[in-house]
Formats: C-alpha cells, structure tokens, sequence
C-alpha cells in the first residue's frame, strides 16, 4: 500500500467525494433521459430470469451497461447468487463512473478483478473497509448484506436521501445501518423484505443480484424494461441409450455428458461437440477405452466409446425436431445404437453439430446411470414433446410421443430402411402448420 499521511488521505477522500456528488448528480440526471432499450427477443438478454420479479430492473442495467451477466458469454445473470462486496463496487463504478483512484487502500484485493473499482469507490468515500477500525481489509469476496448495501448506497446518492427520515422497520433497531436503512427507505430506493406488509427490512439478510438490480435503478431513477414474454420452457425430447457397466468406456460417457451438461444453445447458434468439449485428454478425466475403425474394434484410445454420448445427443436432436448440421455414423453398425440414427465422434474429424432454428434457448440437461446415458432437450417446439429409448440389441428405438402441441408444434416422424453391412437410408419428416418438408442421409455400413 503506498505510504500517505492519514490526513492526507482523508483530505484527499473529503476532495474526491465533494466532486463526486456532484458527477453523480449529472450523471443522474444523464441516465434517467436515457431512451428505451432497443426491442428485446422473448425472455430478455439473460436466460435464467424469465420471469422474476426483479428481471425488468436486471434489463435495465443491462441496457446501462452497469451488469454484463455472471459467465463468459453473458447469457445468464446468476439473479439468486449472493452480490460479493467486490462485484458491488463494480456495479457502484460502472453506474457512476469514479474517477482513477491515486492510492491501493486495502491487502486482501490484490487478486481481485475489482480491484480497480474497490479503489475508486474507496477514494470516493463510498466505501471505508471491512475490519474496522484498522479498515485495512475489503474482503471483496464476502456477501454484501442488505444493511451494508444501505449504507454503500447512501454514501453513493447523498443528496438523495434524506437526513433525517422516519423509521421505517421493526427490525433494524440493533442495526448499525438503521439510520441509512431509513434514508433509503424514504427516497424511495427500498420497500421492506416482507410484502405485502413490508414492515421489516432484513438488514443481515444477503442482498442478491437481482435485489441489487432493482436497488439500483431506483437510485439512478432508471424505469425498469418491460421484457417480452419467454415461451414456456418444455422437454421437448428425451433420448436415452444403454451399455454395460463398469468399463472403461463408461467413465468417457459420463466425463462428456458432464462437460455438455447445461449448455445452453441460442437460437441461430449451432451448438459443437469439438468446439464445447475439446480434446479428450487424461487430465480431463478420460481414459483409454476401445474404438471402432473400419468395421472393427481396435484398442486403445483415449476418450474411446464417447461416440455413445453422440449417438444420444443425435436422437435427442433429431427426434426433438432442431436442425442435424453434421453427424456421421459408425463405419460397421453396434447394436446397441438404433440403425442409422447414431453419430460417431472423432475430435478435429469427425464432429457433431446442429443449430437451434427456433426461437426459443435450448437448454442440455444429461444424466448417466452405471448403464445408461440420457440426454434432454429443454426449449419449446409449440408443444411438441417426445421420449426415447433404445434397447440394447434392437434395430430401431421406442418412441413415445407425449404430446403432440397445437397447430404450431413442429411434429417429427421417420422412416428406416436397409440393412447392415449395406446401405441405409434415413429419412426424417417435420410437420409445422399444416407443411411438411423431409431430409434424408444415406449411409454404407462395411459391417
């Protein structure tokens, strides 16, 4: 930590956060004439708040470009996980823009990712520490409760909330941040945690992302976002495939199946085995297992016997009505896969590929028992809903639809016909509003 006078810093702290209310005040002012966010697909930006109660306000930030999810392709908000006093700063930095700190002011940050926005928020007065009085620790990964936030959003909006205002909750009496929690609570910026009453505060409660969000816009007086409506979520398809226990091809199954195993797939994208799971390597957890070239069974290869998980997922797909971009079938045909409808993987050659063509997310959902592996489809295809299974040492698979939809469903049949060794030919019709349209694959089994 650099060296400075306290009174230096407190001076330096008192100057910074004198010209910050009045940067807040503008920018403030700036935000709420900010137009209304460009038209949302159905469900929003962030798949995993349709519907909470709190998924306008999430919008809003968005559009503010205060929050930009909770993972790596900013399709999901994490709105029920804990904010951390680290990601508060953030949040506090992004909406208010803080000037560049001049000073480290705490030794527990180093390796945080909000280091930068702790600092600003620190010199800006906003923020004095965890461990008082020292106060020489943030503890950016704690949850931030709602007491706390009270007083980080007083100190944030000074000249919006009032000095003196009444009590406003039975519970907060032994609070510390009771006369914060009445000043937020008097602007406006909260309600109470107990509606309809709302007669209590919760102060020690943890305040989650999607609480935070709409603590938030209030403050910056930012309308929350009307969201279009998310179909409902159905299981569009289910696909399940059966082997022998306790070998070593079964501990591949299952590491894919676990490595796939909540993707979610946009609508227009095209979901890849290769591109989601990479190389098949030990460290990942595979192991040498048999595979299958030319019509025969070779040993050993590293991540052998994972095609099973791409057969699955293919049935899934393909009975589930999505688009087939790129599979390919075994060379010599293995009973315990249905004839023609069944995909090998080979990494960097032989891939497995579809798009999702509707629009509505796809959400992968797989399972493994000691022998078996299932693969759920979970979006919405007008209503369309299907279960299958193949059982080992059968030529083709049980189907089960379980509901057919409305007039919109997009409904999936499919014929088989051939032999192995020979060739086969695989042809799979939809059915959407009254128009059909077939695809078929051909394919020459050697065995």
């Amino acid at each position: 930590m650099a060296s400075v006078t306290l009174c230096g810093k407190l001076g330096t702290m008192f100057t910074r956060l004198t010209s910050i209310v009045g940067m807040a005040f503008v920018a403030l002012m700036l935000l709420s004439n900010v137009a209304s966010a460009q038209e949302l697909p159905p469900g929003g930006t962030f798949v995993d708040d349709d519907g909470d109660t709190h998924e306008g306000a999430i919008e809003a930030l968005f559009n503010e470009d205060i929050t930009k999810g909770c993972d790596d392709r900013g399709i999901f908000y994490c709105p029920e996980d804990p904010v951390t006093r680290g990601q508060m700063a953030a949040f506090l930095d992004r909406a208010l823009g803080f000037p560049p700190a001049t000073d480290d002011y705490f030794a527990d940050d180093h390796s945080s990712i909000f280091q930068d926005n702790i600092n600003r928020i620190a010199e800006a007065g906003v923020t004095r520490g965890c461990n008082p009085p020292a106060n020489s620790l943030y503890c950016p990964d704690r949850s931030i409760t709602r007491g706390e936030m009270a007083t980080l959003l007083v100190r944030s909006f000074p000249d919006l909330v009032p000095e003196d205002a009444p009590d406003s909750f039975t519970d907060d009496d032994s609070s510390v941040h009771q006369q914060d929690i009445n000043r937020i609570a008097a602007a406006g910026i909260t309600r109470g945690c107990n509606p309809p009453d709302n007669t209590q505060f919760c102060p020690r409660e943890r305040v989650t992302r999607a609480q935070m969000a709409s603590f938030l816009i209030r403050a910056l007086d930012i309308p929350s976002i009307d969201v279009p409506a998310q179909k409902p979520r159905e299981r569009v398809s289910s696909f399940t495939t059966h082997f022998d226990c306790c070998l070593p091809r079964v501990t591949n199954i299952r590491t894919m199946a676990r490595a796939v195993d909540g993707y979610v797939v946009m609508p227009g994208e095209t979901f890849s085995i290769d591109e989601l799971v990479g190389p098949r390597t030990t460290s990942k957890g595979y192991v040498p297992a048999p595979y299958l070239i030319g019509g025969q069974g070779a040993c050993c290869a590293v991540g052998g016997g994972v095609s099973q998980f791409g057969t699955t997922i293919h049935n899934a797909v393909f009975w589930g009505g999505y688009q087939v971009d790129r599979h390919q079938p075994h060379s010599g045909w293995i009973s315990r896969y249905p004839l023609g409808i069944e995909a090998t993987l080979v990494y960097r050659s032989i891939d497995y590929r579809f798009t999702n063509d509707t629009t509505t997310p796809v959400f992968i959902e797989t399972s493994t028992t000691g022998t078996s592996v299932t693969v759920e489809l979970w979006g919405n295809q007008g209503g369309w809903q299907v279960r299958g299974h193949h059982p080992m040492g059968a030529r083709s698979s049980s189907i089960t639809v379980l509901d057919r939809g409305g007039s919109d469903a997009k409904r999936v049949s499919a014929t088989v016909s051939g032999s192995a060794p020979g060739t086969v030919r695989v042809t799979r019709t939809l059915t959407q509003d009254g128009d059909s349209t077939s695809q078929s694959w051909w394919w020459r089994y050697v065995s």
